[in-house]
């Protein structure tokens, strides 16, 4: 059977009219009249755009629209499309169909803008006094599918998360329109629901469906950046089919997608594919759910190895020795002040003083003698457990890319044939840390001796636990060792 292209409204002047427009910019060029200069042919009127291969048939601003399907990109001003997409809108209404439409929003080209908090773009539905309002989000913002989908609405949030390059993401609000009239001020209610299809973390749709009080109209709100084959795609695929299945019988096109009309076999596997398609959507939102919470427990050490100084580079230095169970006291803590090195070790009764160095430059040498020097003042402090020596950790050329940075701290011969204590980067210290590689951590620190399993022997004392006690259990076994 021959199947017949679907008719969509496009509100946008044809192509010739775009052609023409464009012949005059060429042949005038700086001397055209402004408002032919700031003329830009919209991404629908694109001609490379296969209209007949991807099904439809597109009717454009001055083409009658009565007993098209779908309004892509509709307009509210006279002349510009307000009729066509009226004559579409009452159209569906009196075939007892949904008007299908998407609006794509937000601004593509960057401009200026006054302020932080101004929307960079609104959609006004022409049929109401509300607006949808766009603000452009940061870049790298995570978004996910909204829950209980339908069917077709979690094939374009699925669609939309799959496409590359991602598209810039804004959040939508739902607003009434302002008017001023002789009676003065006028401020309407907000008409109609606004559905998300994805959201961020946050809760902000950025890809959303508006459902109009009488529930004729069903419009889509889409970034300004998606591209359209991809939405025509999912129109003939999954959106007419349920939405506006009529419009697929009259194009003869329900044999293959009316339920009514399938196998059981057809059935089954359409009903798993739709399963998978979820189970993959729900899927998805899940691991990047659990990637944030893994970025988010782990930045802290990242930045403070990588880049920290002072306070923020022992914090990290601290937290990835006890990741290899390593009992770690802050002896600033413990001391009450920077008396000694940064952190006293202990592993399986082998102790070690730790003291975690930064330069923005080449590692000094000034940092390897303050931990010879607290070495040599730990015996004088009261009741000092002994130790077998000490570690410095470096944070060096932490100002360079990580990559760019060198392996090997100290370069100087004499330096090197003098050293006796054990220097550690915090390159080496992160790379054992993200491959949660303990062992490695405890060898680096205390060297290349066989070190006992993580278990430690009856009445040795384990790290303390986080939580309301634990600054006296840390005192309590710091005094014990003292």
């Amino acid at each position: 059977m021959t199947q017949l292209p679907i008719p969509v409204h496009v509100g946008s002047e044809p192509l010739d009219h775009w052609d023409d427009v464009e012949v005059r910019q060429r042949q005038f060029g700086e001397e055209a009249a402004p408002w032919l200069q700031k003329q830009r042919r919209p991404a629908i009127a694109n001609p490379a755009l296969d209209w007949g291969a991807l099904g439809f048939e597109p009717r454009w601003v001055g083409f009658d629209t009565a007993d098209c399907a779908v309004a892509l990109q509709p307009s509210v001003f006279a002349g510009c499309g307000a009729d066509e997409f009226d004559r579409f809108r009452r159209g569906a209404e009196s075939r007892g169909e949904t008007a299908l439409v998407i609006s794509p929003i937000g601004e593509i080209e960057d401009k200026p803008r006054r302020s932080l908090f101004q929307h960079d773009d609104s959609v006004s539905i022409g049929q109401s006094h509300t607006f949808v309002s766009s603000r452009r989000i940061g870049r790298g913002a995570r978004v996910r599918a909204a829950e209980d989908l339908g069917d077709a609405d979690g094939q374009l949030a699925l669609r939309m998360l799959s496409c590359n390059p991602a598209p810039v993401w804004r959040s939508l609000s739902l607003s009434g329109a302002v008017q001023e009239t002789y009676r003065g001020r006028v401020e309407h209610t907000v008409e109609g629901a606004l559905l998300p299809i994805l959201k961020t973390e946050l809760g902000e749709p950025v890809v959303a469906v508006w459902v109009s009080p009488d529930e004729v109209e069903r419009r889509y709100f889409v970034p300004g950046e998606t591209p359209w084959p991809l939405l025509l795609q999912w129109l003939l695929e999954h959106g007419l089919p349920e939405f506006v299945p009529g419009v697929m019988r009259r194009a003869r096109r329900q044999l293959a997608t009316d339920q009514a009309l399938m196998t059981r076999r057809e059935r089954d596997v359409r009903s798993a594919l739709s399963k998978l398609e979820a189970d993959y959507v729900a899927g998805r939102g899940e691991l990047e759910r659990q990637l944030e919470e893994a970025q988010d427990a782990a930045s802290t050490v990242r930045e403070g190895l990588l880049y920290g100084t002072g306070k923020q580079l022992v914090g990290a230095v601290h937290a990835v020795l006890e990741s290899a169970g390593i009992m770690v006291v802050d002896l600033d803590e413990e001391l009450g002040d920077t008396k000694n090195a940064d952190l006293l070790c202990t592993y399986d009764g082998r102790c070690r003083l730790v003291e975690a160095r930064s330069a923005s430059g080449s590692a000094p040498e000034r940092a390897y003698q303050d931990l010879v020097r607290h070495l040599r003042e730990w015996p004088s402090l009261p009741g000092s457990v002994p130790v077998e020596g000490g570690v410095l950790v470096l944070n060096h050329e932490h100002r360079s890319v990580p990559g760019e940075r060198s392996r090997k701290p100290y370069g100087r011969p004499e330096f090197l044939a003098a050293q006796t204590e054990t220097i550690v980067t915090t390159l080496d210290l992160f790379d054992a840390w993200r491959e949660e590689d303990a062992v490695t951590i405890r060898r680096l620190l205390f060297g290349a001796r066989p070190v006992a399993p993580a278990t430690q022997p009856a009445g040795t004392p384990t790290a303390p636990s986080k939580g309301s006690g634990e600054s006296e259990r840390h005192r309590r076994w710091f005094r014990s060792l003292l």
